[in-house]
């Protein structure tokens, strides 16, 4: 196979201050193995071929949606008539959307461990949309071209709203219109999804990984993968980041203990301990300064 290519952020975004691109592409040709510095999320609007990603191929129509990530090789082979839309995301933009989103079914499974349908050689799990969905998801992404056209901060701005929009919607219609049993990708974004929703909650690294129907070992190292921390440290600092406006509320304002058991800590100590881990600064200082 030859030397894959790599594409640079740089290069994509240069010239404009949203990291958001979209590219039409008519009668796409078959391409070399290439690499991204960003997020790409491929709709199939008509035609067929086969996607190949390292030694996995799979054959392409109408109605497909496939998330690459960053540093993912990936390439078109054996193109008919296909005809595509190029959404290209840098992948801060694309985080910062999963920390507001990362709650709803399907989120997780479709963008944050999207690299578990390529190495479990799957792709029965992916998104396939309906006709009526595919038209709504073509309606969004024109309406994002319009704010990047648009440009100023209100464009920006805009763009980055529509573009949680749609995300929303796949995320939505992945559990719907995926192929499949629920693949491992769903499994673990299942997992992830439930802390997001509900961080305080109590739960052991047994009782995740047994959620996922893996074993401890093989969970820690595939979410390890996806967020790049542990599981515990996920948790942690989920439940640090619902103290925060906790701290911030005045009205009236409660005291460190009572935050630390809504937000799923044991005890005030540990909470502040945590906090100033993360922040540098204590919980006390956090709320003092935003008096």
């Amino acid at each position: 196979m030859s030397e894959s290519i790599l594409l640079s952020r740089q290069y994509l975004f240069a010239h404009t201050s949203t990291p958001i691109r979209v590219m039409r592409i008519d009668d796409q040709e078959p391409t070399q193995p290439h690499q991204h510095e960003f997020a790409e999320i491929i709709f199939i609007l008509s035609g067929s071929g086969v996607h190949e990603t390292g030694q996995f191929r799979h054959h392409i129509h109408p109605g497909d949606v496939m998330v690459i990530r960053r540093r993912r090789s990936h390439a078109y082979r054996e193109t008919r008539a296909l005809n595509l839309i190029n959404l290209l995301v840098s992948e801060p933009v694309l985080e910062n959307i999963a920390s507001h989103l990362g709650s709803l079914p399907g989120f997780h499974s479709l963008f944050t461990f999207e690299f578990t349908r390529w190495e479990q050689k799957d792709f029965r799990q992916r998104l396939c949309l309906n006709a009526a969905d595919l038209r709504t998801a073509c309606a969004d992404i024109s309406m994002i071209e319009e704010e990047l056209a648009h440009g100023g901060e209100t464009g920006s701005y805009l763009a980055r709203a529509r573009l949680s929009t749609l995300l929303a919607l796949l995320a939505r219609r992945y559990g719907t219109h995926s192929r499949g049993s629920a693949g491992l990708d769903q499994r673990l974004g299942q997992v992830l999804s439930s802390i997001d929703a509900d961080p305080a909650a109590p739960r052991s690294l047994s009782e995740m990984a047994r959620a996922a129907a893996m074993s401890e070992r093989s969970f820690q190292r595939y979410f390890q993968k996806a967020t790049g921390t542990s599981p515990a440290t996920y948790l942690l600092r989920k439940r640090i980041q619902l103290a925060e406006p906790l701290l911030r509320d005045h009205n009236p304002p409660r005291s460190l203990t009572e935050i630390a058991f809504l937000c799923g800590f044991n005890d005030s100590n540990y909470l502040s301990r945590q906090f100033k881990k993360l922040h540098g600064i204590s919980p006390r200082e956090y709320r003092n300064k935003h008096r």
